[in-house]
Protein backbone atom coordinates (compact mmCIF):
# COMPACT_ATOMS: atom_id res chain seq x y z
CA UNK A 1 0.00 0.00 0.00
CA UNK A 2 2.88 2.34 0.77
CA UNK A 3 4.13 2.39 -2.52
CA UNK A 4 0.84 2.82 -4.45
CA UNK A 5 0.36 5.89 -2.05
CA UNK A 6 3.61 7.48 -3.48
CA UNK A 7 1.98 6.61 -7.09
CA UNK A 8 -0.93 8.20 -6.23
CA UNK A 9 0.72 11.10 -5.19
CA UNK A 10 3.60 11.72 -7.50
CA UNK A 11 0.79 11.05 -10.35
CA UNK A 12 -0.92 14.20 -9.37
CA UNK A 13 1.94 16.53 -8.03
CA UNK A 14 1.71 18.26 -11.33
CA UNK A 15 -1.97 18.98 -11.44
CA UNK A 16 -2.17 20.00 -8.04
CA UNK A 17 0.68 22.99 -8.80
CA UNK A 18 -0.67 23.74 -11.99
CA UNK A 19 -4.12 25.18 -10.06
CA UNK A 20 -1.40 28.09 -9.17
CA UNK A 21 -0.04 28.79 -12.88
CA UNK A 22 -2.83 29.05 -14.80
CA UNK A 23 -1.03 29.97 -17.84
CA UNK A 24 1.11 27.29 -17.36
CA UNK A 25 -1.66 24.71 -17.28
CA UNK A 26 -3.42 26.23 -20.63
CA UNK A 27 -0.38 26.30 -22.74
CA UNK A 28 0.23 22.04 -21.37
CA UNK A 29 -3.65 21.74 -21.70
CA UNK A 30 -3.25 23.12 -25.10
CA UNK A 31 -0.46 21.30 -26.28
CA UNK A 32 -1.00 17.88 -24.42
CA UNK A 33 -2.98 14.81 -24.20
CA UNK A 34 -4.34 14.33 -20.76
CA UNK A 35 -3.23 11.71 -19.29
CA UNK A 36 -4.42 11.69 -15.81
CA UNK A 37 -7.80 9.80 -15.13
CA UNK A 38 -9.98 10.90 -12.02
CA UNK A 39 -11.47 7.48 -10.97
CA UNK A 40 -13.57 8.67 -7.65
CA UNK A 41 -17.18 9.67 -7.90
CA UNK A 42 -19.70 8.35 -10.60
CA UNK A 43 -17.29 7.12 -13.25
CA UNK A 44 -13.81 7.97 -14.70
CA UNK A 45 -13.12 11.39 -16.34
CA UNK A 46 -9.88 12.97 -17.31
CA UNK A 47 -8.40 14.83 -13.71
CA UNK A 48 -8.63 18.51 -14.17
CA UNK A 49 -6.30 21.18 -12.51
CA UNK A 50 -8.78 22.16 -9.60
CA UNK A 51 -9.59 18.57 -8.37
CA UNK A 52 -6.51 19.19 -6.36
CA UNK A 53 -6.57 22.84 -5.60
CA UNK A 54 -8.81 23.53 -3.19
CA UNK A 55 -6.14 22.27 0.06
CA UNK A 56 -2.89 24.80 -0.65
CA UNK A 57 0.25 23.11 -1.63
CA UNK A 58 1.81 23.34 2.02
CA UNK A 59 -1.27 20.90 3.57
CA UNK A 60 -1.38 18.51 0.41
CA UNK A 61 2.49 18.18 0.94
CA UNK A 62 1.83 17.15 4.99
CA UNK A 63 -1.15 14.93 3.66
CA UNK A 64 1.11 13.06 1.21
CA UNK A 65 3.90 12.91 3.65
CA UNK A 66 1.34 11.93 6.66
CA UNK A 67 -0.28 9.10 4.34
CA UNK A 68 2.91 7.44 3.42
CA UNK A 69 4.20 7.12 6.72
CA UNK A 70 1.06 5.92 7.80
CA UNK A 71 1.07 3.11 4.85
CA UNK A 72 2.47 -0.40 4.97
CA UNK A 73 5.74 -1.53 3.71
CA UNK A 74 7.06 -4.95 2.95
CA UNK A 75 10.96 -3.15 2.85
CA UNK A 76 12.45 -2.46 6.04
CA UNK A 77 13.71 0.69 5.36
CA UNK A 78 11.46 1.42 2.81
CA UNK A 79 9.10 4.39 4.15
CA UNK A 80 11.80 7.18 5.05
CA UNK A 81 12.88 6.62 1.58
CA UNK A 82 9.49 6.94 -0.20
CA UNK A 83 8.78 10.10 2.15
CA UNK A 84 12.49 11.70 0.52
CA UNK A 85 11.46 10.85 -2.77
CA UNK A 86 8.63 12.26 -3.22
CA UNK A 87 9.65 15.25 -1.14
CA UNK A 88 12.42 15.39 -3.78
CA UNK A 89 9.80 14.86 -6.62
CA UNK A 90 7.65 17.68 -5.25
CA UNK A 91 10.39 20.05 -5.32
CA UNK A 92 11.87 19.29 -8.52
CA UNK A 93 8.16 20.00 -10.10
CA UNK A 94 7.50 22.94 -7.81
CA UNK A 95 10.80 24.37 -9.43
CA UNK A 96 10.33 23.53 -13.06
CA UNK A 97 7.07 25.19 -12.72
CA UNK A 98 8.61 28.63 -10.84
CA UNK A 99 10.89 28.38 -13.40
CA UNK A 100 8.43 28.79 -16.21
CA UNK A 101 8.29 32.98 -14.89
CA UNK A 102 4.78 32.68 -14.20
CA UNK A 103 4.12 34.20 -10.63
CA UNK A 104 1.78 32.83 -8.40
CA UNK A 105 -1.19 35.23 -7.40
CA UNK A 106 -1.18 36.04 -3.50
CA UNK A 107 -2.37 38.91 -1.07
CA UNK A 108 -0.89 41.65 0.92
CA UNK A 109 -1.24 42.70 4.23
CA UNK A 110 1.36 45.45 5.81
CA UNK A 111 3.40 48.11 5.35
CA UNK A 112 4.14 50.08 2.05
CA UNK A 113 6.81 53.19 1.19
CA UNK A 114 6.09 56.09 -0.79
CA UNK A 115 6.48 54.39 -3.64
CA UNK A 116 3.68 52.02 -3.04
CA UNK A 117 6.26 49.13 -2.77
CA UNK A 118 5.98 46.70 0.25
CA UNK A 119 8.45 47.74 2.77
CA UNK A 120 8.66 47.61 6.74
CA UNK A 121 6.42 43.87 8.25
CA UNK A 122 3.87 42.18 6.24
CA UNK A 123 2.23 38.60 5.52
CA UNK A 124 2.47 37.41 1.95
CA UNK A 125 -0.38 34.97 1.41
CA UNK A 126 -0.05 32.63 -1.79
CA UNK A 127 -2.67 31.08 -3.51
CA UNK A 128 -0.59 27.84 -3.02
CA UNK A 129 -1.08 28.13 0.61
CA UNK A 130 2.33 29.55 1.43
CA UNK A 131 2.44 32.17 3.82
CA UNK A 132 5.73 34.70 4.32
CA UNK A 133 5.55 36.78 7.17
CA UNK A 134 8.59 39.04 7.52
CA UNK A 135 10.60 41.98 6.56
CA UNK A 136 9.92 43.80 3.30
CA UNK A 137 12.35 46.19 1.26
CA UNK A 138 12.12 47.94 -1.97
CA UNK A 139 8.87 45.56 -2.70
CA UNK A 140 11.08 42.32 -2.57
CA UNK A 141 11.29 39.50 0.65
CA UNK A 142 14.26 40.90 3.14
CA UNK A 143 15.28 37.94 5.04
CA UNK A 144 13.93 34.57 5.31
Amino acid sequence: RGWTTFESAVSTEALARLAYFPGLGKLLEERLTPKVVEIDGAGPRVAEMEDRADEGMGPRNERVIAAIEAASFTGKGDKPVVVQLYRAYATKVNNAMVDSGEVVKGEYEGEYNAAGEREGRGVFRLANGDVYDGEWKAGKKEGR
